[in-house]
């Protein structure tokens, strides 16, 4: 009985290794482009400097914004003024139904010493 079992082995790994076919290679594909080198790199450096047709704002038809009417001077003391505020992290969720109390909305700016 073993030596069936192993007479059927055997056939079938013969059988299993004559269907197995190898890969053909061909070689390493050549390209045939007519175009020189410089002609390739002087096209991308024109197309660099193009604008993006498929950038994110192309077809919104929103304007890009002109400028800004503050300063940076004036956003900047701006900010310094509300960093120093004494209630600048005041928040309603800390009070009783969520109202801050006005004695906090109105207090007296407090000046830095250490500048």
């Amino acid at each position: 009985m073993k030596k069936i079992q192993i007479a059927q082995g055997a056939f079938l790994a013969l059988l299993f290794a004559s269907t197995a076919q190898a890969e053909i290679y061909d070689g390493v594909l050549q390209s045939s482009s007519v175009r020189s080198r410089a002609d390739v790199d002087a096209e991308a450096a024109a197309v660099a400097k193009k604008e993006d047709p498929y950038r994110d704002s192309a077809s919104s038809g929103v304007a890009a914004p002109l400028g800004y009417s503050k300063s940076r001077d004036a956003v900047h003391a701006e900010a310094v003024k509300e960093a120093h505020s004494a209630n600048q992290n005041l928040t309603g969720k800390a009070y009783y139904r969520d109202a801050i109390p006005s004695q906090y909305l109105n207090q007296p700016q407090q000046v830095n010493a250490a500048k």
